[in-house]
């Protein structure tokens, strides 16, 4: 039986005048890899900031593992993000830590875990994203992906029991993008839930059980792979797919 572990009820999110989140209510299951498309200023990347309240709802409610998260102080709140891994299209790294240390830095901080604990968790990390000769480097010495490939087993240090990627790969070189899209592939074969923002259409294809249309604030079209990418109904989502496949 599959359990809801994000439920977001009439989600609108205003800045200004500009609504950019427009009445969404949807439901992510626990275990579920859901891919957020659409085009640029269609609302994705607010969309998934504000699962973990980094955006403030303007109305509307989210609930975390059956929890009500909108109304919650910000120390709360931050035991709420513990559980929700986020990776962005920067890496964050501090750079004047080795990418062990940087690992290392919030189990220790946050959950009080020993110096041995943290080592043992962020070595075994490191192997899953194929960096287990870098933990004594610096954030400096590695290219983009291998940056990006430590910022995922960061969020991973914290066992959180949803991942969530915001263009995870967009400030990369092309020849570095696939090896992220492996590390993130394997960690939804895994079993990992995941909301992906992103633009690659071929990772969505493969990897997603829904893919999820963004237009204008609102999920225009959601659906299986095959249903999206092969037979969508909305004319919103035939004419960004005929752009972004055409490339």
């Amino acid at each position: 039986m599959t359990k809801p572990l994000i439920e977001i009820d009439h989600l609108v999110k205003k800045f200004g005048d500009n609504t950019v989140l427009n009445d969404i209510s949807e439901t992510i299951n626990q275990g579920d890899v859901i891919v957020v498309i659409g085009a640029s200023g269609g609302g994705k990347s607010t969309f998934l900031r504000s699962l973990n309240l980094l955006n403030k709802p303007t109305s509307g409610k989210i609930a975390f593992e059956g929890t009500d998260i909108t109304g919650l102080s910000e120390k709360e709140l931050d035991q709420v993000r513990e559980k929700m891994g986020m990776v962005f299209q920067q890496f964050n790294l501090f750079p004047n830590m080795t990418v062990l240390e940087n690992i290392k830095l919030a189990p220790m901080k946050v959950k009080n875990a020993t110096d041995a604990e943290a080592t043992a968790q962020a070595l075994a990390l490191l192997k899953q994203v194929g960096l287990e000769d870098k933990a004594e480097a610096y954030p400096a010495s590695l290219s983009g992906g291998q940056m990006q490939r430590v910022a995922i087993a960061r969020a991973l240090a914290m066992s959180p029991d949803v991942m969530l990627f915001d263009e995870p790969t967009s400030a990369l070189d092309p020849e570095m993008v696939g090896e992220v899209l492996k590390v993130m592939q394997d960690l939804a074969k895994s079993g990992m839930t995941m909301i992906v923002v992103t633009h690659e259409m071929g990772f969505a294809h493969e990897v997603a059980d829904q893919v999820w249309f963004m237009d204008q604030g609102v999920i225009a079209e959601k659906g299986t792979p095959e249903q999206i990418f092969s037979a969508p109904k909305e004319e919103r989502t035939k004419d960004f797919l005929s752009k972004v496949l055409a490339q």
